[in-house]
């Protein structure tokens, strides 16, 4: 009887903390993959790349996923980290100008997409939905390691990247 109401107790907290935006709790993060879910544990010390995407309910569809690239899917997103962490180019499947050297990347981790995807209405037409979803953040050792090359948000795969630096 303990043990059901600390399980139910955890799965709640879990939960609570999702939806106020604090990410996957611990326990979420370690039955996954601890090493890929789970934003980095001292996200304040790093801030966004310059150019990075600022995602909202107006955001041009051109900068969200789309709805069928699975960003809901927390396996999925996790299996496309996993790729990014270990591809030739930071998972992207060709040479993108201005992304930083496979060295300069500390870390990369799965937690909160930015909410929204595009997809299509039944009339054909592009709208933008809210959505419990999921993205990637790559961590880099400096900020100069920034991308440049304009604004990188999406994998290859449809997968939103957030590259973050540390603060200085």
């Amino acid at each position: 009887m303990v043990a059901l109401v600390v399980a139910v107790s955890l799965g709640a907290y879990a939960v609570v903390s999702w939806s106020s935006g604090g990410g996957p709790s611990k326990s979420a993060s370690s039955a996954a993959a601890p090493s890929l879910v789970g934003l980095v544990a001292n996200n304040s010390a790093y801030r966004e790349c310059p150019g990075s995407a600022r995602v909202g309910p107006t955001t041009s569809p051109d900068g969200l996923p789309a709805k069928v690239s699975r960003t809901e899917d927390l396996a999925y997103v996790t299996s496309v980290a996993r790729n990014m962490a270990s591809g030739p180019y930071l998972g992207f499947t060709h040479q993108i100008a201005g992304l930083p050297d496979r060295r300069a990347v500390r870390a990369i981790r799965v937690g909160p997409g930015g909410g929204y995807v595009w997809t299509l209405d039944p009339s054909g037409q592009v709208e933008v939905v809210h959505v419990k979803n999921y993205g990637i953040y790559v961590y880099l050792s400096t900020a100069s390691q920034c991308p440049n090359g304009g604004l990188v948000r999406l994998a290859d795969n449809g997968v939103q990247v957030t590259f973050l630096a540390p603060k200085s």
